[in-house]
């Protein structure tokens, strides 16, 4: 049987220095250990670790790095403990603005797998290239005890450090689709180490197909703008069609460009300007040969009590406007309707309350569900 490799975990990237720090901040580590859970989808055999220093203003080096079997906790199940290696060494450096890919090792992985990824940093790294909003917690202990069962009294950090991707090498074929998105993608609103974002639910919808999916979503992400992390349409090449394996694409962003500048008492962002932001990812999409359904701009009536200045008449107009523009283009392949599946049939620019968490804008654990319904009918026409 041909073998590929696929991206079976990915994290997308921000830079511990941003103008602005959302959820949690970075911060660098030195003589210790972090241990990071992550959920892998997609069956193989062997695996290969990523780590990133893109936005580091130094060489970054991992002294040693091991995966085993989550067992719970802060805790590996031990006869799964398995060595990384960077061409045949233990350690690696990553230079300023690059990524590190491990060597392959055995190690099977199931439709979802929980790996921990453990990393001894014996030097000072400096603020790390990081994921803030995890919702998955992590764990940090001093010194080198990468391959201790449980780590000695650890210290929890709710953000990714350094791991952007891990993939698995599977049966040629295998799809995998990338949710390129925002807060909504990362999963604000749902309940934190649940995994109940709406592309886990989408994963365990389309796994029997023969699919898995990849998160890119970062919280306060922008399609044209730099703010929370790199905008939509710089970080597309690399997050979506350099990891390996992808062959479909959801494209969800939109809400933060149109939000946001109330916030801060920006100008708006012109609709135009947004309509030709996402043709430019159909395009490339399409270049590449990637399916690609894009997801209307969901209601955000009424954040302006929890948010001030998200929610007004104007960013409304535009919203409206560009979601008429989503559902009649032809450029993506698909649409993905969010917004009538989750409104209020009475209150057409507030989410039904059933499906909002609390703040107006992002969807609760129910909602997450219908998003994820929504977008498995999206990619199985």
């Amino acid at each position: 049987m041909t073998m590929m490799w696929t991206a079976a975990f990915r994290s997308a990237p921000v830079s511990p220095y941003e103008s602005m720090t959302l959820i949690y901040p970075s911060r660098g580590f030195g003589n210790e250990t972090l241990r990071q859970v992550v959920r892998v989808r997609g069956g193989g055999d062997r695996l290969r670790v990523r780590f990133s220093n893109l936005y580091g203003k130094q060489p970054l080096t991992i002294a040693s790095t091991r995966v085993a079997a989550l067992e719970s906790g802060s805790s590996i199940i031990a006869t799964t403990d398995t060595a990384i290696t960077f061409d045949g060494t233990p350690h690696v450096t990553i230079g300023v603005g690059a990524e590190a890919v491990s060597d392959p090792v055995d190690f099977a992985t199931t439709a979802e797998t929980d790996l921990v990824v453990s990393t001894y940093y014996a030097s000072e790294t400096g603020p790390a290239t990081y994921h803030p909003f995890a919702l998955q917690t992590g764990y940090v202990a001093r010194g080198d005890v990468v391959s201790h069962p449980k780590l000695p009294d650890p210290a929890e950090v709710e953000s990714r450090f350094h791991l952007s991707g891990i993939d698995v090498w599977t049966r040629a074929g295998h799809h995998v689709v990338a949710v390129f998105g925002d807060s909504l993608a990362d999963g604000v609103g749902t309940t934190p180490g649940a995994d109940l974002r709406y592309p886990d639910l989408l994963a365990r919808r389309v796994s029997e197909p023969g699919m898995s999916v990849i998160n890119l979503g970062i919280a306060g992400n922008r399609l044209l703008t730099d703010v929370f992390g790199e905008r939509g349409i710089a970080r597309f090449d690399r997050e979506v069609l350099a990891a390996p394996g992808v062959t479909h694409v959801i494209v969800q962003l939109g809400v933060n460009d149109i939000g946001m500048p109330g916030m801060f008492g920006l100008p708006a962002v012109p609709v135009v300007d947004l309509i030709a932001g996402l043709t430019s990812i159909a395009e490339r999409a399409k270049r590449h040969g990637l399916t690609a359904i894009i997801a209307t701009v969901t209601p955000f009536g009424g954040a302006a009590g929890v948010t001030p200045g998200f929610d007004t008449p104007e960013s409304e107009e535009a919203r409206q406007r560009l979601n008429q523009w989503i559902r009649a283009n032809r450029e993506f392949d698909a649409v993905a309707d969010l917004d009538r599946a989750l409104h209020d049939p009475a209150a057409p620019a507030t989410l039904l309350p059933g499906y909002d968490s609390g703040d107006h804008i992002h969807p609760s654990d129910a909602g997450a569900k219908v998003v994820a319904d929504v977008l498995f009918r999206a990619l199985m026409p």
